[in-house]
């Protein structure tokens, strides 16, 4: 971890984050600011010799991450090490992306200028999720004082949102098989604000009373009964915190459209245990 301090680069960030909208948060010691910008490297910057080489970094915004939202990737350079900063030149971006190093964005610098700025939106969750690095090109009058320099590698971890409390999110659709039966795909989504192992989810397939339904897919699921009115599924497992767990089958059933909030499956609930984690209700379709 490199930490940087407020004097100086404070300057600087103040027309970042003006013409980014991402955060009007004022500049903190160590490093950065309460929307979470963190600055994180492996090693010193690698040089190709010369008297002077430029000094760089990349925070990001906000950090970490989260998917499917938008992030703020920024080069500058760091006021703080006493190393002169150029006003001419050029800042490239880049990412290193299936084992090569792509230009993401780049900008020419001048005495009003010293930052680049790429946004991207990360799809992939974990820890060093992507890499990124800065690179300083000499060109313009002034810049033979500089040598063309890179940054260390400069990492993002991506996270998903998390929740508060246990959560069951449930999804259900139907293609028509014709001869009035219908196929239902259901899913259920599990997530936990902490790990949570020996976990049991179990209930209704199908509602009550519907006999001729037949269970076509069992997905990750497991049978527990089954007779001529209903199929009782189960999941068992465990959950990791804030990632979440699909529970999912298809099965047939006669049915008919139009119908409006028709039950298509029983409750079910969640258990570790001898606790309770959490329940749903049947679920409702709707069609036309």
């Amino acid at each position: 971890m490199k930490t940087l301090s407020l004097s100086g680069i404070a300057l600087l960030f103040v027309s970042i984050f003006t013409s980014c909208e991402k955060s009007s948060d004022p500049l903190v010691e160590d490093g950065f600011t309460a929307s979470a910008l963190r600055l994180r490297t492996t090693g010193g910057p690698a040089t190709t010799g010369g008297s002077v080489d430029p000094s760089l970094v990349v925070v990001f915004n906000p950090d970490p991450a989260m998917v499917d939202e938008t992030v703020s990737v920024i080069g500058t350079f760091d006021p703080t090490t006493g190393v002169a900063i150029p006003d001419c030149g050029k800042l490239q971006l880049q990412q290193k992306i299936n084992g090569d190093w792509v230009k993401v964005a780049d900008e020419d610098v001048s005495p009003s200028t010293h930052t680049v700025i790429y946004e991207f939106t990360p799809t992939i969750v974990g820890d060093d999720a992507h890499e990124f690095r800065l690179h300083f090109i000499k060109s313009g009058g002034g810049c033979n004082a500089f040598n063309n320099t890179f940054s260390g590698s400069y990492f993002l971890d991506v996270k998903r949102p998390c929740v508060s409390v246990f959560t069951i999110t449930p999804s259900v659709s139907a293609v028509n098989k014709g001869g009035g039966l219908y196929e239902f795909t259901v899913s259920y989504m599990l997530t936990s604000p902490v790990d949570l192992s020996g976990v049991k989810f179990q209930g209704g397939a199908t509602a009550g009373g519907n006999t001729g339904h037949q269970v076509t897919d069992l997905g990750n699921t497991s049978v527990v009964n089954a007779n001529n009115n209903n199929t009782v599924l189960k999941w068992e497992g465990n959950l990791t915190a804030c990632s979440p767990q699909t529970v999912t089958f298809k099965y047939t059933r006669n049915f008919g459209c139009p119908a409006t909030a028709a039950i298509v499956t029983g409750g079910w609930s969640a258990s570790q245990g001898a606790s309770l984690l959490g329940t749903i209700d049947p679920l409702p379709y709707t069609c036309e």
